[in-house]
């Protein structure tokens, strides 16, 4: 018996480990029909699939929102280029705050 092909991943096809991955929480699968719920993706896939349905519902998402939200979704893998970025960009920013507090004292 041989199951159906899943949206983006081709059958018999791995992943490789240092994808980036997304996995639809089974709490919010109501909110993204179509998409299956507990199953990995490449987070590409992934978002390719939510802004599909966001568009066929007639809600294009604005520049601001994220794709995949982090309240219906989990992740793992490396993170993306922007990613690294945010994370760096933020712990700048932690690095100038606690600066400039010290500096108040």
């Amino acid at each position: 018996m041989s199951q159906p092909p899943r949206a983006g991943v081709q059958a018999g096809r791995r992943v490789r480990a240092d994808v980036r991955q997304a996995l639809l929480k089974s709490s919010s699968a109501h909110l993204y029909p179509g998409i299956p719920p507990g199953e990995w993706q490449p987070a590409s896939v992934m978002a390719d699939l939510v802004l599909a349905s966001k568009s066929a519902n007639g809600r294009a998402p604005s520049a601001r929102d994220r794709i995949l939200d982090g309240h219906h979704f989990e992740f793992r893998g490396r993170l993306s280029a922007g990613g690294q970025d945010d994370q760096r960009r933020t712990r700048l920013e932690e690095r100038r705050d606690r600066k400039e507090a010290g500096a108040e004292e």
